[in-house]
């Protein structure tokens, strides 16, 4: 399924159908066409009234404004850490990267582990649709070798928790990605998703770095098996 259908899969449900009705007969070829409107109620169709030009004004602007939602619609000046660009409905993907550096990050109270500053390894964010993937790499800048993301909440796919950020008006490259940063970092990291990100235990790392400062060890990082950064360019 693409992702535009699986994101309507998700959100939406059936309200109504559209009939379109053409007149056939050569008595009525100057009536052209009647539309006709049918709502939908547990899964059931219900009676046909006519569809008036105020209805269908009404869900011509309910349809671009749902579309405009689902595309990026990305414009500005491009930041020199944005890797791949493609604002396509269907095959939108928005793919950037941070070297190393300093995150405040937040846990929840049950992993006894303090709020704080915490010097984080260089990050790639890719963005398709509505869901956030995050890869680690060695050094200042990405090289082919995708690193697991070492951090709780997070696998290949993010589980974005309970940060509250409103999507900009101004869909910048500058503003959404910092929407989906903060979407990321203001989250409380409350558990793992799937397999332990990094050798060694990743809790007792992540208290130690915060409580002494330390740079990220990237010699703990694991390595994804069957991708590479240039699968994240195309």
């Amino acid at each position: 399924m693409s992702k535009v259908l699986q994101y309507l899969s998700d959100v939406y449900q059936p309200y109504a159908a559209i009939i379109a009705y053409k007149a056939d007969s050569e008595s009525y070829r100057d009536v052209g066409y009647y539309l006709e409107k049918r709502d939908i109620r547990n899964g059931k169709m219900g009676a046909g009234k006519p569809l008036t030009q105020k209805m269908l004004a009404s869900l011509i602007h309910s349809i671009q404004t749902s579309t405009a939602q689902l595309d990026m619609g990305l414009y500005g000046a491009m930041p020199n850490n944005v890797l791949y660009v493609d604002t396509r409905i269907d095959r939108d993907r928005f793919v950037w990267y941070h070297g190393p550096e300093e995150r405040n990050v937040y846990f929840t109270e049950s992993l006894n582990i303090p709020n704080g500053v915490m010097k984080v390894p260089g990050l790639i964010y890719v963005v398709e649709g509505n869901r956030l993937s995050m890869y680690a790499f060695k050094g200042k800048k990405p090289s082919d070798k995708l690193y697991h993301s070492p951090f709780m909440n997070t696998s290949e796919s993010v589980c974005l928790g309970n940060a509250k950020v409103k999507m900009p008006e101004e869909r910048t490259f500058e503003n959404v990605m910092e929407y989906w940063e903060r979407m990321f970092w203001n989250s409380e990291f409350s558990h793992l998703t799937g397999e332990n990100p990094i050798s060694g235990n990743l809790a007792v790392l992540t208290k130690h770095l915060i409580e002494t400062g330390e740079p990220f060890p990237t010699d703990v990082l694991t390595e994804v098996k069957g991708k590479k950064l240039k699968d994240l360019l195309k």
